[in-house]
């Protein structure tokens, strides 16, 4: 029998709560209330300091997986500058006797709009194919021995999926833009199973370390140079090295027709049962209608300011067919919109379900950073939730560079309404897209409210009347995602319920806004014992 007690604290969830303590025992929230009143016998102690207790963040789209791949190839995330990039692929290189050299996690603002090039990987990597994943997982950097393998030359024809760089006289860049990429990566060696596992492991004591208790794995599925993850999660929990409530999304494959649909649906029925009997919920299917504005391949209802509408990798007559059908065996759709076009079939397909079909399942949205305003309201009627990335709500180097350009300032200004579709009436979830961008909520959260970079409180805000208020923004990141993801809890503080909470070193509702991205996860309890802090 444990127990711990959680005292001088500032308690909310959806709101303050009375008194300044959490009693904990067996994992679970025995009381709530004032420390003089409440007595468990044997209980450790944990001094909150005067900062905030809240439910434990969820995060309802992030990618721990790549960020576990990541960690066994070459990773190059958070590199400044391409001869930082260049060391660290030349020494990776240099030290491994693999085939390949793989990895990722290079900026784009890096290289030119059109990318690097297959030359300039030649220079580090000559002895064999090498193949480099951008930071956001939509393109590829590879190698003229990557290219020669996999049979791509100036005749080989774009993917419907996707884009081929060329240089002028046709010749292959180096540089793959979404399912161009998968012409490379479906002849790469799969990473090791029991290494993948350990290093899922390994990198979820990163989650712990902000406040994140329970989150979604975005897509378990193999794509873009991607292995499917649900084998090293199996082997993870099922040894007890991975601690947090994880779900997962099935990914569907880009080569789905329609004539396929019903075997698919059969497939992530199949998927669910097993999945759940090893402790890994997974009752969604992940589908991803389209790619990012900075490469134009997001699906946008109005032309890019230098032409093309973007891709869309589904017709609107099979979205149409496989929401409802998965709705239909309660299985839930999370799908991948950045464009206006893409949310628009989303809602489409999401309003051929059956009403009684969509109310038993959590269908949502995820990143949403453009909506035509005739969209918004349809959230609600059907009772899709927004699934929003705020960390990426805000005027950045990459948006001054390379999106400004696509869509032009009109555009760009109305950019994730987060505060138009919580007026609207759509329930809201946050998620961070990591390893893509910042996995700590409160950065994320510190943008949703500002608008401006996190740290930058002199920065202009990007369409500032789209703001949130802090407490819709926390109740987003922790109820909000909970709810959508089905976690037992709700993710509130309440008797009774699982004890999955975070502690920030302050109460952020006590300092200005400007301050608030200064805010730090100071401890994270998981099931009544601290993992982080204390």
């Amino acid at each position: 029998m444990t127990a711990l007690l959680i005292r001088n604290a500032r308690l909310w969830s959806a709101g303050f709560l009375a008194g300044d303590a959490v009693a904990i025992r067996d994992g679970r929230i025995a009381a709530i209330g004032d420390a003089a009143e409440i007595s468990i016998r044997g209980a450790d102690e944990l001094d909150a300091r005067g900062g905030l207790v809240t439910p434990g963040f969820v995060d309802a789209h992030l990618h721990l997986g790549i960020a576990a791949v990541d960690a066994v190839r070459c990773d190059v995330t958070g590199m400044a500058g391409i001869t930082d990039v260049a060391a660290r692929v030349r020494e990776f290189a240099a030290a491994s006797e693999a085939a390949w050299v793989v990895g990722g996690g290079w900026e784009p603002t890096l290289f030119p709009p059109s990318g690097p090039t297959a030359s300039a990987l030649d220079a580090l990597v000559p002895d064999r194919p090498a193949f480099l994943l951008n930071v956001d997982h939509h393109g590829a950097w590879v190698n003229s021995a990557a290219l020669r393998l996999a049979g791509i030359d100036a005749t080989t024809p774009d993917p419907a999926d996707g884009r081929i760089e060329r240089l002028p006289d046709g010749t292959p860049s180096g540089m793959l833009h979404e399912g161009a990429a998968q012409l490379v990566a479906r002849i790469l060696p799969p990473p090791d199973l029991a290494a993948l596992a350990g290093a899922l492991a390994r990198r979820s004591a990163d989650l712990h370390a902000v406040g994140i208790t329970g989150w979604q794995e975005a897509a378990l599925g193999e794509y873009g140079g991607l292995p499917d993850f649900t084998a090293a999660y199996h082997r993870a929990l099922g040894a007890g090295a991975l601690r947090g409530r994880a779900t997962g999304a099935i990914w569907v494959p880009r080569d789905l027709d329609e004539d396929g649909i019903d075997a698919f649906v059969a497939h992530c029925v199949q998927r669910r049962e097993d999945n759940r009997a090893a402790g890994f919920p997974t009752g969604t299917a992940k589908l991803m209608l389209d790619g990012i504005v900075e490469s134009r391949t997001a699906a946008v209802l109005a032309p890019y300011l230098d032409g093309g509408e973007g891709l869309s990798y589904f017709s609107p007559s099979i979205v149409e067919r496989l929401i409802p059908a998965l709705n239909a065996a309660r299985i839930a759709v999370h799908v991948h919109a950045i464009g206006d076009r893409a949310t628009r079939i989303a809602l489409d397909g999401f309003a051929r379900a059956a009403e009684p079909d969509r109310a038993r399942v959590r269908n949502h949205i995820a990143h949403l950073q453009l909506i035509d305003p005739a969209d918004i309201p349809r959230f609600s009627a059907l009772g899709v939730t927004a699934n929003v990335q705020p960390f990426w709500a805000c005027e950045t180097a990459l948006m001054r560079e390379q999106t400004l350009p696509a869509l032009g300032r009109e555009r760009v200004s109305r950019m994730y309404a987060f505060a138009a579709l919580r007026d609207a009436g759509a329930a809201l979830a946050m998620g961070s897209d990591w390893p893509v961008s910042s996995l700590d909520p409160w950065q994320g959260i510190a943008v949703g409210v500002t608008r401006r970079p996190a740290g930058e409180p002199d920065a202009t805000p990007l369409g500032p009347a789209q703001a949130l208020p802090l407490a819709v923004a926390l109740e987003a990141y922790t109820r909000g995602s909970a709810v959508l993801l089905g976690l037992e809890g709700g993710g509130e503080l309440r008797v009774g319920s699982p004890a999955d909470l975070a502690i920030a070193d302050r109460d952020p509702f006590g300092v200005p806004v400007e301050e608030l991205a200064g805010t730090r996860n100071a401890a994270t309890v998981l099931a009544g014992e601290i993992v982080f802090g204390g």
